[in-house]
């Protein structure tokens, strides 16, 4: 993969704050309900980028879901704290909607979703002014509210679980027309459906799909797990029971978790902790805890982001995808996700990467070595997703972002999409990265194999295997990027998560 070193310019100005809400936490499987009702398990995921402008952040606020049947009353269900979903996550990732319990059980022609308000974060990769936003520059853009509908046929039936998942479509939402970009989501075929579990899925017999990486503070009963987002990202509380087959996980710093008792979550991770969760839905309504890892010990100023611009051996620029707030006297309350963040790291402790059990320091250790244990920016580039701990902070000024001294970057998951180029496995090539890796050429990415939804097994959604890929076709991914700084390391991912539509 070739790479340029040009930094990017960088325009954050204010962009709309996220609502200080949480979303839906699982509802009741209705096996006790009156008679001719049933329950929709809905998720939602997207693909179809536009080919300009590449999108780092696309947030909406989702109020409520109406479920209209082919004859009779539309049910509506409301969000009571509405959900807000980063859609740039939804690539390769799944968002719980939730288990609406009560439903009445009928077909059904379509799904609409009722979103408030929203904001996207792009880099303006044309070569012209986009709705005020000059050439190479990151930007904000409102987004206004509106009702997309998935018209889908589908069943409810009574004292049963129907699954439904959402699929959003980037290219019918995101426009430009002339030298205006719009996201509207009034356009036609914004919104597409498909019956749980989504054809060519390699989940297991009785499970409908997988939420990956909902990280936040954790809360640990016996069996049931609460990890909850913090309250400027929108993205609630999600529970699930702990099973014999949990996958415990070490944190990234290799001092939690390393001895954990298998089945028992809280030999791994403790209550008030900072953790990661990957949760599946099962096909009866309820959510198992597939894999947990500690992230914090102790809840500390922490920001994740994508790196947009690197300026010195000591400092880069961030927009921020997720934040972990310090339990007390937190200094990033005024961030808020899509925003811009400059990160100083004047004498950093070595930098970490967070494998999530992928076996990349055993198998790959001198890639592994790239970024672990470094000490300034040579290793950090374009793309990456990085999380840093913040010990000061000034907030950002009219058209200054904001700006922070951190004293530890780990290494987090990219989130993006690229096009096949060679179809192999376990390891197979890209080519066609989004803009804001700054990227040409070809790249190889590694991928685990084994059962999944074992220990450090790629996940694989849409294919059976990585030899299954269509060349010269879309796949979207959740990896660990690592390069060196002669951009010449193979592989340059490893893949948490591969999925083709």
């Amino acid at each position: 993969m070739n790479r340029s070193n040009t930094l990017l310019s960088v325009l954050l100005l204010a962009v709309l704050s996220a609502s200080a809400c949480s979303g839906p936490k699982p509802g009741t499987v209705c096996l006790a309900c009156s008679a001719g009702e049933g329950t929709i398990a809905l998720t939602m995921v997207a693909d179809t980028l536009p080919a300009n402008p590449s999108l780092l952040t696309f947030q909406i606020t989702i109020t409520s879901i109406t479920f209209t049947p082919a004859s009779g009353t539309p049910t509506t269900v409301n969000l009571s704290p509405a959900l807000t979903v980063d859609l740039m996550r939804l690539q390769s990732d799944t968002v719980f909607l939730g288990t609406f319990a009560k439903i009445p059980a009928a077909q059904y022609t379509s799904v609409t979703l009722t979103i408030s308000n929203g904001s996207i974060t792009f880099l303006n990769d044309t070569n012209t002014t986009l709705s005020s936003c000059p050439a190479s520059t990151i930007c904000p853009l409102s987004v206004a509210a509106g009702n997309p509908v998935a018209t889908f046929s589908f069943a409810v039936t009574q004292n049963a679980v129907t699954g439904i998942g959402i699929d959003l479509n980037y290219l019918n939402t995101v426009t430009i027309t002339g030298s205006t970009l719009a996201a509207n989501f009034s356009n036609t075929k914004v919104l597409s459906a498909f019956t749980l579990p989504r054809a060519g899925s390699n989940l297991a017999a009785g499970q409908l799909d997988l939420i990956e990486d909902f990280t936040g503070v954790v809360s640990v009963g016996n069996p049931a797990v609460t990890v909850t987002s913090a309250s400027v990202t929108g993205r609630g509380a999600l529970t699930a029971n702990a099973t014999t087959n949990t996958n415990l996980d070490a944190d990234p710093t290799g001092t939690l978790c390393t001895s954990p008792t298998q089945g028992t979550v809280s030999s791994c991770v403790s209550s008030n902790e900072a953790a990661s969760m990957d949760v599946v839905l099962n096909s009866d309504g309820t959510l198992s805890v597939q894999e947990i890892e500690p992230l914090l010990a102790t809840l500390k100023d922490t920001v994740e982001g994508i790196v947009v611009s690197i300026n010195s051996n000591t400092q880069f620029v961030l927009v921020v995808t997720d934040l972990i707030p310090a339990a007390q006297n937190s200094l990033i309350g005024s961030l808020s996700l899509g925003t811009g963040l400059t990160v100083n790291i004047p004498n950093p402790n070595p930098f970490l990467v967070d494998t999530k059990g992928l076996l990349v320091q055993n198998n790959f250790g001198g890639n592994f070595s790239s970024f672990h244990g470094q000490t300034n920016t040579s290793a950090i580039h374009l793309g990456q997703t990085v999380a840093v701990h913040v010990t000061a902070f000034t907030a950002a000024v009219g058209s200054s972002i904001a700006s922070s001294t951190a004293d530890t970057v780990t290494l987090r998951w990219s989130r993006f999409t690229a096009t096949t180029s060679v179809n192999s496995s376990p390891a197979f090539s890209i080519t066609g990265f989004p803009s804001f890796f700054n990227a040409s050429g070809a790249a190889q990415v590694q991928s685990f194999l084994g059962t999944q939804g074992a220990d450090g097994v790629t996940s694989l959604d849409g294919v059976p295997t990585t030899s299954n890929l269509i060349v010269n076709n879309p796949v979207a991914m959740r990896a660990l990027f690592i390069e060196n700084s002669g951009d010449t390391l193979v592989p340059a991912f490893f893949a948490a998560k591969v999925r083709q539509h």
